[in-house]
């Protein structure tokens, strides 16, 4: 049974039918309002943090960073269909990019962004060739692989990256460093990281390559049979990902100020990119941002009040709430939404149907306008 989304991508997998469906100017007003809505978000946030404590402004700065994370998997996990748990591959190899270069030879984060998101991207594009080959859980496994062949790689060489020690990132508060005294400056960067992958988000959608990824995600043989390169789309979509979430390991080690194996090449980074999403909707462009919105702050919460007296508790809180939103909204928490709007509005419409009064003929019979009418039509 065709899903909507199957529909909509065998309606519109011509050459041209986005520019039949939509002007170019409109599209690009669609693509836009996400972003600007993230951006004005930011800076609401930005003001709080300015007022707030250190410990609320950390809150802040680690839901924007998640919702970056979790935005980025979106569009291979969500929009491709391809659950990857290897994510924490691409996000440590943006991390010890920047980290190095910035400690061992001065170079700037922000050019070092942009090796580590050059250095993301390529990573992805390899361990994707290989492993889109494979469907469901064993592609599923095969990320977990190439994620845990870059953690004992970043352990193993000790003369690069120090292994379990970790790197030390120097604190030199900065514009050009990257490091900013004011924990609200790093709302500001992490809001604006936000935006743009928002906007990469809300631009592959509503192009030609997001109703292709739609088809792939509902039925891989029925996109191929209809002429979709499966393979060309799916390595699109992991090397856009891969991209932004290693430039997302340079502005997370710049915030904390330190690199280790476990920070970024750890397991949990993925799970938890992976659980954000699926709880906030995957699939979504604003899935992700509701599961961060949900759960960072509700993790961060339960480690202030119970510290390491209960250990992994913030996990079984994870685990817990991701078996509920499985259970009652398949769809996540923005798709039980949209959901619930849709069947409002519909509702909405029928009630408006019902009472409006029906088309009644004049005692008189027709009017004289439709008679002369009738007159003309005869000749």
């Amino acid at each position: 049974m065709k899903t909507e989304a199957s529909m909509i991508a065998e309606a519109k997998l011509g050459d041209n039918a986005v520019e039949e469906i939509n002007s170019e100017a409109g599209s690009l007003r669609s693509e836009f309002t996400p972003p600007a809505i993230i951006l004005a978000l930011t800076a609401v946030l930005t003001i709080i943090a300015f007022f707030s404590s250190d410990s609320t402004s950390h809150i802040l700065v680690m839901t924007l960073i998640w919702a970056s994370a979790a935005t980025a998997w979106n569009i291979v996990g969500g929009f491709a269909g391809q659950i990857s748990l290897g994510h924490a591959a691409f996000f440590g190899v943006g991390a010890y990019a920047n980290a190095i270069l910035f400690v061992n030879y001065g170079v700037s984060p922000w050019i070092g962004m942009i090796v580590g998101m050059v250095a993301g991207g390529v990573l992805s594009l390899l361990i994707g060739i290989p492993a889109f080959r494979l469907r469901g859980p064993y592609f599923a496994l095969a990320t977990l692989a190439a994620g845990m062949i870059m953690f004992y790689l970043s352990v193993e060489l000790q003369d690069l990256t120090r292994g379990h020690v970790g790197m030390p990132i120097p604190y030199e508060p900065g514009l050009a460093n990257m490091i900013f005294e004011n924990r609200w400056s790093y709302v500001v960067l992490a809001g604006a990281f936000l935006a743009l992958c928002v906007f990469v988000s809300s631009y592959i959608l509503r192009r030609k390559l997001g109703y292709q990824l739609a088809a792939v995600r509902d039925d891989e043989d029925a996109a191929r049979a209809l002429g979709v390169n499966a393979m060309r789309v799916k390595l699109i979509a992991a090397t856009v990902s891969g991209v932004l979430v290693g430039g997302l390991g340079t502005i997370y080690g710049q915030y904390i100020l330190y690199v280790s194996p476990n920070s970024a090449f750890g397991i949990e980074f993925s799970i938890e990119v992976l659980a954000l999403a699926v709880v906030g909707g995957a699939g979504f462009i604003y899935g992700p941002l509701v599961g961060a919105a949900l759960l960072v702050p509700l993790s961060n919460l339960i480690l202030d009040q119970f510290g390491g007296g209960v250990p992994g508790l913030h996990t079984l809180i994870y685990g817990i709430v991701l078996i509920l939103v499985v259970l009652f909204a398949p769809k996540g928490l923005w798709g039980f939404i949209q959901q619930g709007i849709d069947r409002w509005k519909l509702r909405k419409s029928r009630d408006g149907t019902s009472r409006k009064p029906a088309a009644k003929t004049p005692p008189g019979g027709p009017t004289l306008a439709t008679n002369e009418h009738e007159e003309d039509s005869h000749g």
